[in-house]
């Protein structure tokens, strides 16, 4: 019995790493450091002698007002009246970030895990044996695990061309459909949940260590171990109103797990298992709609 526990606590600690993304209930929040500066324009006419005259003035004004619309309708072009299809890669991320900054705060999305695949030492042994048993167990617990967050997904303030592979944006409808993939991720033990190419665009597991809070009665020897967590097909596609603002989207990554040399132990129990090998995959979904 107290092996299948350790079993089940093996498996558990893949588990908890994926659903500790669902805590991100804010992300973009966190990552921001982003300040809004408004620039005021005043007119004004000084006493001193050096002021300029009131032709002077006016001209200055009238120039400023120029710049400002051409600025304006240059803006308006790029990401409003222009064919989205002629944007440069520049010009449709930084439409996506705009949108995704206005839409957070009005949202709620949905993320759902499924599980692909979950072996443990090679399957030999009694405890791959056990892990392959309960791993049905473990998909259909995944597969219930379907969590709201709050808001669009990622550390999107710091989104970038370069974190892509390829950018598409086209009209359908009143709506600009934005599509991207990004650049695979690899993590270690203490990852950043918003950082790197795809915790840009989709949000990262992060700092897997804090999976042993979820689990006080046992120790758990991540800092002695070797994990790595590899984000591979990531992409996301949204459909974008009239408004400038998200109205559905799908965010997503499959996710490949690789362990070695994990020691679990019970605190109160003289009961331990060590986990030479072992691998898994995840399907990773954030749906808007």
């Amino acid at each position: 019995m107290m092996k299948k526990l350790l079993c089940l606590l093996t498996a558990a600690v893949m588990i908890f790493t994926f659903t500790a993304c669902g805590d991100e209930k804010n992300p973009e929040e966190q990552t921001t450091g982003q300040t809004e500066t408004t620039e005021v324009i005043t007119d004004s006419v000084s006493n001193d002698s050096t002021a300029p005259t009131e032709t002077e003035s006016t001209t200055e004004a009238e120039t400023e007002t120029t710049q400002l619309n051409e600025e304006e309708s240059s803006t308006e072009e790029a990401t409003t009246d222009a064919d989205p299809a002629k944007w440069t890669d520049e010009q449709i991320v930084e439409f996506y970030k705009a949108a995704a900054k206005k839409t957070h705060p009005h949202v709620t999305s949905v993320q759902t895990m499924t599980m692909r695949e979950l072996v443990v030492n090679d399957g030999d042994g009694l405890l791959g044996k056990l892990v392959e048993m309960i791993t049905p167990f473990l998909v259909k617990a995944l597969e219930k695990n379907s969590t709201e967050i709050e808001g669009i997904t990622g550390g999107y303030s710091n989104l970038s061309v370069s974190d892509t592979t390829s950018i598409n944006a086209y009209k359908s409808g009143k709506y600009t459909v934005v599509e991207m993939t990004m650049k695979e991720q690899t993590d270690g033990i203490h990852g950043d949940a918003l950082s790197g190419t795809v915790g840009h665009a989709i949000t990262v597991v992060g700092d897997i260590s804090v999976v042993e809070k979820e689990l006080p009665q046992f120790d758990i020897g991540f800092e002695e171990s070797n994990i790595t967590l590899r984000y591979v097909y990531p992409k996301l596609k949204v459909k974008i109103n009239e408004n400038g603002m998200i109205e559905s989207g799908e965010w997503s990554y499959r996710v490949l797990v690789n362990l070695s040399n994990l020691r679990v132990d019970a605190k109160k129990f003289p009961i331990g298992a060590t986990v030479g090998k072992g691998y898994g995959s995840v399907d990773y979904k954030i749906v808007l709609n």
